[in-house]
């Protein structure tokens, strides 16, 4: 059975994805700013991209907790990416910012 980073109930069902393969304060400000909650996982070290999933907000992608080991940042990604079946990568923060606001679950 394929092991999934997100909780069972989400991997039961079809979540569309929006990424951003960047981060940084000024990206999460100004999402910040448009009103969406940014997690403070999004601010650990190795949270290199984001991920808006329909539900709580903007979470960081790239880092391992320790039900994972200790993943590099690429195998992080790797198992992310294995994982999530629709992904939407977004070219700008403002796509992104567009995309999340017109998202309804």
């Amino acid at each position: 059975m394929k092991q999934y980073h997100y909780p069972l109930f989400l991997s039961k069902i079809n979540i569309m994805e929006f990424i951003l393969k960047q981060n940084n304060p000024e990206i999460r400000e100004k999402i910040r700013q448009a009103g969406i909650n940014v997690c403070s996982c999004a601010e650990y070290k190795n949270s290199v991209w984001l991920d808006f999933m329909g539900i709580n907000g903007v979470h960081g992608v790239g880092y391992s907790d320790e039900t994972e080991g200790n993943l590099t940042v690429e195998q992080a990604l790797a198992r992310f990416q294995a994982d999530v079946k629709d992904i939407v990568y977004c070219k700008d923060i403002n796509e992104f910012i567009t995309k999340i606001k017109n998202y309804e679950l």
